[in-house]
């Protein structure tokens, strides 16, 4: 059979222009350099011509375009195809990262609870709720006392444990539609609701309390916590939404003021007292460099011989406007802004320094009683402060007595017996102030290396009318003669009490019976008076100065 052939001018000129139509096809792959099923179509279709026509070269050739087309389009696609899965895979990974930002900007890293931010929203849409129902709202400030002491005694990580324990369980203690959220350090805001057959209350208040106070381990130690609580109550008379925040704030401070671990609700008298911490506050940055502290100083008579043979030294505020300033106006907000270790170093340094000058004047042994704050307590510093203070002054270690309230011991009595004994290795005396008032206290007493009790003086004030008072005083003066401690007993102001101790062993008293607390130069006229007196026998039956 002949094979015909195409006429030259179809093989040269019809050929070539199908290609060149093919190549400029109007469809996407083609704009993108790739053949598409149309082109691949048309190919076939001159291959089926040609193959009517017997032109054998030009369909091998033809078939060769269509499968080297065919090949292109196949990888091409493939590429897409992947290409679409990183786009689709990016844009989930990029949906997810956004949403963590979004997570991480609303909730506190710590301990995943909202942050300030979500706060604002949840209390938002709670007032809205409770504005619809007609139901109260109760927005809480929690804040830990004393939680300063964990991270200077036991580290930060052991206060991010206990702040991501306290946290779990104050999620734990609300309903699923209340709110808990981490204000700042160690301060938490509560939003609750009422709930059906739960209304709120001063109960589920106090049981956020008891689940804060429940022991945490950390690393091998247990460790309590307690907190201070104020609550704002939404609606109430004159109460506005945008306020809630704060006036739990102002009743959180109140609470603390009263000697913290208790809660207090809002109320406007409230504001006043707030005015007055800011404005002690401010003051109190500037006092400790406009030398505006002085110590006054309350003896402590020895009873067998009548004679002064210490003193309590007792920090006053001078202050340019406000006068006179208590310690219980000042103490409370120093310990809250952390100026009392500052404030606790300058009080120990200046009444060494005064006792060492008055045992150079020649007026005897004197011993000189200062008061240690928790926070001083827990400072990683305190032994090199207390021996650098005594080189200082070159007063004898056992001319100095540090005061320290039960309180201190309670929360870690392993760490505190440790941290005493190094104490009592320096040379100092060590007493327990306001002994009687933290019976928890009395399992663990001979473990501490204490030299004398202090009698507090809420005990004394009725030995002579309260015969359970008196016979707790005969019992801690009995106590304490059995472990060798001495015992001074604090607010003395009758003779009555004088005499009553006098005849139960009592070993020294203070208060107002002798002296009110004075400044030095008066307590240095009293000193010279009254042991003059004690040298002549002549006892004292005078009430205070």
């Amino acid at each position: 059979m002949l094979r015909r052939r195409l006429p030259f001018s179809f093989a040269a000129v019809a050929v070539p222009a199908f290609a060149a139509k093919a190549a400029t096809a109007a469809t996407p792959l083609a704009a993108a350099g790739l053949p598409d099923a149309g082109q691949v179509s048309l190919i076939l279709l001159w291959v089926a011509i040609a193959l009517a026509a017997g032109a054998v070269a030009t369909i091998r050739v033809l078939a060769q375009r269509a499968n080297r087309l065919q090949q292109q389009l196949d990888l091409r696609s493939a590429e897409l195809a992947r290409a679409n899965q990183c786009i689709a895979e990016d844009a989930l990974a990029r949906s997810v990262s956004e949403q963590r930002i979004h997570h991480i900007a609303q909730h506190d890293v710590l301990t995943g609870l909202p942050s300030r931010s979500l706060l604002q929203d949840r209390l938002g849409v709670a007032i809205g709720d409770s504005e619809r129902s007609g139901e109260p709202l109760w927005v809480l400030l929690i804040d830990l006392d004393r939680f300063k002491y964990v991270n200077d005694s036991m580290g930060h990580k052991a206060g991010d444990v206990l702040l991501m324990t306290i946290a779990a369980r104050l999620r734990s203690a609300l309903h699923d539609d209340d709110t808990v959220a981490r204000l700042s350090g160690d301060e938490f805001v509560v939003i609750m609701s009422q709930h059906p057959g739960q209304r709120l209350g001063p109960q589920l208040v106090q049981q956020l309390m008891d689940s804060v106070a429940q022991p945490v381990l950390l690393g091998t130690k247990e460790y309590s916590v307690t907190c201070s609580i104020g609550v704002a109550v939404y609606p109430t008379a004159g109460a506005l939404a945008d306020s809630l925040i704060e006036h739990a704030d102002i009743a959180m401070y109140s609470a603390k003021k009263l000697g913290r671990n208790n809660f207090q609700f809002y109320t406007p008298a409230m504001n006043d007292e707030a005015q007055e911490r800011v404005r002690i506050e401010s003051a109190l940055r500037k006092a400790l460099e406009r030398d505006e502290f002085v110590l006054h100083y309350q003896p402590q008579v020895d009873l067998a011989s009548g004679k002064i043979v210490g003193m309590e030294a007792l920090i006053r505020w001078q202050h340019p406007e406000l006068g006179m300033v208590p310690p219980m106006r000042f103490i409370s907000v120093a310990e809250d802004i952390g100026l009392i270790v500052p404030i606790g170093a300058w009080v120990m340094r200046t009444a060494c320094l005064q006792n060492r000058a008055w045992q150079d004047a020649g007026m005897g042994h004197l011993r000189v009683a200062v008061n240690l704050s928790a926070r001083q307590f827990g400072s990683p510093d305190l032994l090199d402060n207390i021996s650098a203070v005594l080189d200082e002054s070159g007063l004898d270690a056992n001319c100095l007595e540090i005061e320290l309230t039960e309180s201190l011991f309670m929360s870690d009595v392993t760490l505190a017996v440790e941290l005493l004994h190094n104490m009592k290795a320096i040379g100092v005396n060590l007493s327990i102030d306001d002994f009687g008032t933290g019976y928890s206290s009395l399992s663990y007493l001979s473990r501490f290396p204490i030299d004398v009790l202090k009698i507090d003086r809420s005990f004394v004030t009725n030995i002579t009318r309260d015969a359970s008072d008196a016979a707790l005083v005969a019992s801690i003066i009995n106590l304490a003669h059995n472990l060798k401690l001495s015992v001074i007993a604090e607010g003395v102001e009758t003779e009555e009490q004088l005499d009553y101790l006098r005849r139960h062993g009592c070993d020294e008293m203070q208060g107002y019976y002798v002296s009110r607390p004075l400044p030095a130069l008066e307590f240095e006229l009293l000193l010279r008076e009254h042991n003059q007196l004690a040298d002549d026998k002549i006892l004292l039956t005078a009430g205070a100065n």
